[in-house]
């Protein structure tokens, strides 16, 4: 079955295109090579080199009608996220969270009728990558002890039983050595990185779901209100209550 986009511009008859049709652009070397680019400045962290391939690829297609702009912008910029997404369910480690992000992130950018809508949005869209669907956990490889610690952490976030200690239990290794390979591997230490998740699920929580703050800081570990409100305004700039009190705006 050939996967069709549609494209309607104002005042304008619907017109149709088949993903086949990148072959009559010619430009499946071109989409490949920043591809490949894409990805190896984003395993890496370069995201200031992200954004340049991004852009880079969008005036590489400046010469084409607006309608193949958008067509084959659309394509490149979906297929980023969904190639991360394969990612993720590969190493069994997709979260529902990281597919209703990218869900919300390829509804918006199927929004965009015009190639400047993609380059000023570009910064927005790694940003989204960044701290929605990738969570700095999905891309991380050769490192069998990573991988499974990552795995675990994250569905065991709302467990009392989610330790330093349990975690290095679990991959049979040394609390040292879990430490070592997360400084070398992550760039922090473990019980950072947890918190960090964690705060993501309760952010995540506070913007989508009805729950108290009580009930979703309790789900999370954070008994104590103070040493909660600390890391959440550590985390996010500003107290529980004002983030939940700015959303309502």
């Amino acid at each position: 079955m050939r996967r069709k986009i549609e494209i309607r511009n104002k005042g304008e008859e619907e017109k149709h295109f088949t993903v086949e049709s990148i072959l009559i652009f010619n430009l499946e070397e071109v989409i490949a090579e920043y591809d490949n680019k894409f990805f190896s400045s984003l395993q890496k962290k370069e995201y200031s080199k992200c954004e340049n391939y991004l852009s880079d690829f969008c005036f590489e297609i400046l010469d084409m009608s607006e309608e193949e702009q958008v067509f084959i912008a659309r394509i490149f910029f979906t297929s980023i996220i969904t190639d991360i997404i394969r990612v993720q369910n590969r190493k069994k480690i997709l979260h529902p969270r990281a597919l209703s992000h990218a869900y919300d992130v390829i509804a918006r950018i199927e929004k965009w009728s015009n190639l400047s809508e993609y380059l000023l949005s570009i910064s927005w869209f790694i940003e989204q990558l960044k701290e929605r669907i990738i969570a700095d956990f999905i891309l991380f490889d050769g490192c069998v002890h990573i991988e499974k610690a990552l795995e675990l952490i994250n569905y065991h976030l709302d467990n009392d039983i989610l330790t330093v200690k349990w975690l290095a239990k679990q991959l049979q290794i040394s609390t040292t050595h879990l430490s070592n390979l997360f400084k070398l591997q992550i760039g922090e230490t473990v019980s950072s990185f947890i918190t960090k998740r964690k705060m993501d699920e309760i952010i995540y929580e506070l913007t989508y779901t009805n729950k108290s703050l009580k009930e979703i800081r309790e789900k999370y570990g954070f008994i104590n209100h103070s040493h909660f409100i600390q890391h959440f305004k550590r985390y996010k700039g500003v107290t529980p209550l004002k983030f939940k009190q700015e959303l309502h705006k």
